[in-house]
């Protein structure tokens, strides 16, 4: 801030930090900016080799479905860990029109690496949170989640991390 710059010049107005949807529309922003800072770290890709190693070999078709992304972007995603030698497409055996992709061992050792690096980011992005704060508005977040879509999320009383 120079002298000439207000105190208040990056400043949001009131109204807007009243809105809890306008707060947490700034978290994913800052969330984005940090993933963005590690080049390796894209929240696609770990979506794609969670869901496979929590599922296993799924079809692209399921993929798409299951992680609501648009079926053109996940080709380029499956592509790109592809290249990386992450993940595994095959003709699936029980229907030759469809692929079946398959997480390989290096793509479950990069999900482990990955998987600390976003818990390292979120230990940026919550520094400003105790331990109990922290769980608290993950469950928060859970709860409201799952009244918006219910089927996304394991039964209650199960584990989610």
């Amino acid at each position: 801030m120079t002298a000439t710059e207000p105190a208040t010049a990056h400043r949001f107005p009131e109204p807007l930090l009243e809105l809890s949807s306008f707060v947490m529309y700034q978290l994913v922003r800052e969330t984005r900016r940090l993933v963005g800072a590690d080049g390796r770290l894209r929240l696609s890709y770990l979506g794609v080799l969670s869901s496979l190693a929590e599922f296993g070999p799924s079809a692209q078709r399921d993929l798409s479905a299951r992680l609501r992304i648009d079926p053109s972007d996940l080709v380029s995603v499956l592509d790109d860990l592809e290249r990386g030698g992450l993940v595994r497409r095959d003709r699936d055996p029980t229907d030759r029109r469809r692929y079946a992709v398959t997480l390989t061992q290096d793509g479950r050792e990069r999900l482990a690496e990955r998987l600390a690096a976003s818990r390292r980011m979120e230990d940026r992005l919550f520094a400003g949170l105790t331990e109990p704060e922290k769980a608290q508005l993950h469950r928060l977040l859970l709860r409201v989640y799952a009244h918006l879509d219910p089927e996304r999320l394991p039964p209650e009383g199960t584990s989610t991390g």
